[in-house]
């Protein structure tokens, strides 16, 4: 029996996007050529040369994934749906399209969100406060943002205070994320743009107060603030 095509094509679609978003960084800035060479240029035209290659090997390896059609929009319904239900439905690819338009939003250039980590991770372990759905929400974006799910491309070397940048980056994706899924579920006829965007500004007022919280594991506090902050959102 043939392995099912997610174990073989959404490594590839992984690699494709690492390599790619590398290719890419490395054509804006040059910044490899520019060590190397003392300009940027020598490596500008192979990196978008390259970039066009990797962009057609990503669409080949998207024909191989099973395809649901839905729009954000039905994304964030479902995950809703998950969020009453007291359990979070294992749909990878709605969570990881969610986080990759808050991160193209305002992420840093040479971040991409991992859908590979994303699958190969259970978030779908039973939630304990199914009537609660804040506090569903906030739980499961607790244990998100612990997946390291956002991280830099090949090109980034990592230093410790990049290594501070990433972890902060994948607990503002994963607040973000979970907090317009509660938006939407509160506004279902919005349009899911308007809802990304009103829990990214959300997250920017109160993102001091709320991480600390997360990072004390004061998810109950954290719950309460989330309740009194969805009805005046979007």
């Amino acid at each position: 029996m043939l392995p099912y095509p997610d174990s073989l094509a959404l490594p590839f679609k992984e690699g494709i996007r690492d390599l790619r978003s590398s290719i890419r960084r490395e054509a804006k800035a040059g910044a490899v050529s520019s060590r190397f060479f003392g300009t940027p240029e020598p490596t500008r035209q192979l990196a978008r040369l390259a970039d066009g290659v990797f962009t057609r090997a990503e669409r080949f390896a998207g024909m191989v994934l099973a395809r649901d059609g839905a729009d954000l929009g039905a994304r964030l319904d479902r995950l809703g749906a998950g969020l009453a239900q007291g359990q979070v439905a294992e749909r990878t690819r709605d969570v990881y399209a969610v986080c990759q338009a808050i991160l193209d939003l305002d992420g840093p250039s040479g971040a991409f969100v991992s859908e590979l980590k994303l699958a190969s991770r259970n978030l779908d372990r039973p939630l304990t406060a199914p009537s609660d759905a804040a506090l569903s929400a906030v739980r499961i974006a607790a244990r998100m943002a612990s997946l390291d799910i956002v991280r830099p491309c090949l090109s980034v070397v990592l230093t410790q205070e990049e290594r501070d940048e990433s972890t902060h980056l994948n607990a503002r994706i994963a607040l973000i994320a979970w907090l317009a899924v509660l938006v939407r579920l509160d506004n279902p006829r919005e349009d899911a743009r308007v809802i990304l965007a009103s829990a990214r500004w959300a997250m920017e007022a109160e993102e001091g107060e709320w991480l600390a919280l997360l990072k004390a594991r004061k998810l109950d506090e954290l719950a309460a603030l989330w309740r009194q902050t969805v009805p005046y959102l979007p």
